[in-house]
């Protein structure tokens, strides 16, 4: 991945044959990240001026994650969740991944989570010695002893339709993320129909990897 280029000390990674390697080391196709990307958009594009606030990023974030482990568990993965951080896990390769949506992924500029992290999303990065999940039985510790190694699934919106990224968070102390140490380009404004509502509300409507729904 010698092309790789560096921005604020990340490798970006952009290429055809960058990206198809990249993913491949992740136990991931282009094929498989485009069809998450297609799930999240096309739930957000369903969406019509009357339903509540906050519905085109619920809808997307529920439909990303969904897809993520439609497409991995079968091929030995596994569901996580830390303090109500969803994740999915590959043991093998001590890594799980985060779905995410962003301000803007595929650029330049760091992604930005549209919500803003708490302490477990800010602990689930930084941790790699012990054991963090909260289900003991259920979710062991990777094979190697550590959590698993966090890759967030960056998922933006965008008039053209949805970009998606798969990119590895540095430690971060606010509520935000302060950085990457790489980034995977996998689509740019191809991520299914416009994911816009047909008619868009206010900045506050979408959410991120801390949302939770439970059944009672």
């Amino acid at each position: 991945m010698g092309d790789a280029m560096s921005s604020n000390a990340a490798k970006i990674y952009r290429q055809p044959y960058e990206i198809r390697q990249a993913l491949a080391s992740l136990g991931l196709t282009e094929e498989i990240a485009r069809r998450i990307a297609f799930a999240a958009g096309a739930a957000r594009a369903s969406t019509i001026e009357v339903d509540p606030a906050g519905t085109p990023g619920q809808l997307s974030y529920i439909y990303g994650v969904r897809q993520v482990r439609l497409e991995l568990l079968p091929l030995g993965w596994r569901r996580a969740r830390f303090n109500n951080v969803e994740s999915t896990v590959n043991d093998e390769l001590g890594i799980q991944i985060v779905f995410q949506n962003v301000d803007l992924a595929c650029t330049p500029k760091d992604p930005e989570a549209i919500s803003g992290k708490g302490a477990a999303s800010r602990d689930l990065v930084s941790n790699g010695t012990i054991d963090m999940f909260d289900n003991v039985t259920a979710l062991s510790k990777s094979k190697y002893g550590s959590t698993p190694r966090v890759w967030m699934f960056c998922f933006s919106s965008g008039a053209e339709g949805g970009s998606a990224e798969i990119s590895c968070p540095q430690v971060f102390e606010g509520n935000q993320f302060e950085g990457f140490s790489e980034r995977i380009w996998v689509l740019n404004g191809e991520g299914g129909p416009s994911p816009e509502p047909r008619e868009k509300s206010g900045p506050d409507d979408d959410l991120g990897l801390d949302l939770v729904i439970s059944r009672k």
